[in-house]
């Protein structure tokens, strides 16, 4: 059967011809212009779904050889996207309930045929409405994708500035934000949140891009007042990442990402129920990989020495939670720093 493509494609599952006449009289009556294809045999049904392509579905409850349940069942699982009405002589309320359960849209008794074409119209309605909503809903996915693609790039380039003016620091950033990501990931925080902590870490000392050369590459150590301008850098990072519309709280990350569980640490002193969860995380990932690298000033305490830091103040200084996921990490699942 050749069929307009562009016309409404009515496909209705009847064994009796004298029904189907009657329903298509009614529809063509309530000024529908469609197609009309009757099968009323299940091979018939599913070999019409695949080549017919039908809009909307119109099938009888009662069948020689299946039933209007099953013929329900197969179409919302094959063909979620067209919607089914019932059409039939007699349907007990209990059966109503189960078509309506399994994904026919309405029911309509045949001595009712003049609701059907509003009925038709209705489920069309609503599916118009469903896939103008999924195209909307697409879309904006892509436009995030994209968003965040670009925040990305931005946040590496940025990262890339911080290690040209500290190059004894190469790679601590991206060394940061992976540990970040892996522990965010091993506490189970969903893939969004963690894409957020992962930029966070990957920008969290973009402060120093503040701080003289002089200062970030002075290969003995600091006196005091050089020691304070450093312990700056994230408050530094705030003011500037603040002004950046990031769809989590990067520059908040950025700036508690020195605050301890206990109050001691810096720039503000906040204890644990301030302190955000991502900023907790990027804490434990911060100390672990600045004890495990070497500088230029001072040979690298070792990764032994770092989880033995943070193990040490698990509870005090390091929230627990992720502590035992970054102990966990290294010592179970064999993480290593690239």
């Amino acid at each position: 059967m050749t069929t307009d493509k562009t016309k409404l494609r009515i496909l209705n599952l009847e064994d009796q011809p004298t029904d189907a006449e009657l329903i298509e009289d009614e529809l063509l009556a309530g000024g529908l212009i469609f197609d009309f294809m009757r099968v009323a045999h299940a091979h018939e049904y599913y070999q019409a779904l695949a080549f017919f392509g039908p809009h909307v579905i119109l099938c009888d409850y009662t069948l020689p050889d299946f039933n209007g349940l099953k013929a329900v069942q197969y179409a919302t699982k094959n063909y979620p996207e067209i919607p089914v009405i019932m059409v039939t002589g007699t349907l007990s309320d209990v059966e109503a309930i189960e078509l309506l359960r399994v994904g026919a849209k309405d029911y309509i008794l045949k001595d009712s045929l003049k609701r059907l074409p509003s009925a038709v119209r209705r489920v069309l309605a609503e599916k118009a409405a469903i896939q103008a909503r999924e195209a909307a809903e697409h879309s904006l996915r892509e436009s995030r994708e994209k968003l965040l693609r670009s925040l990305e790039v931005m946040a590496k380039g940025m990262a890339e500035l911080i290690e040209l003016r500290e190059p004894y620091a190469v790679g601590h950033q991206r060394r940061v934000a992976d540990l970040s990501a892996a522990i965010a990931r091993e506490m189970g925080m969903a893939e969004e949140e963690i894409h957020g902590v992962y930029l966070a870490a990957i920008i969290h000392d973009f402060g120093k891009s503040r701080i003289p050369v002089a200062i970030l590459a002075k290969p003995g150590p600091l006196d005091a007042a050089e020691y304070q301008l450093i312990r700056e850098h994230s408050s530094m990072g705030y003011d500037i990442l603040r002004r950046v519309e990031f769809p989590w709280p990067i520059a908040e990350i950025v700036y508690q990402h020195h605050e301890r569980e206990d109050g001691s640490g810096y720039p503000k002193g906040l204890k644990a129920p301030e302190i955000l969860p991502g900023a907790k995380i990027l804490a434990v990932a911060d100390v672990v990989e600045s004890m495990a690298s070497h500088r230029p000033y001072r040979p690298g305490p070792g990764i032994d020495a770092a989880l033995a830091e943070i193990e040490r103040g698990r509870g005090v200084q390091y929230n627990a939670k992720v502590v035992d996921a970054c102990l966990k990490l290294f010592r179970k699942r064999g993480y290593k720093f690239q």
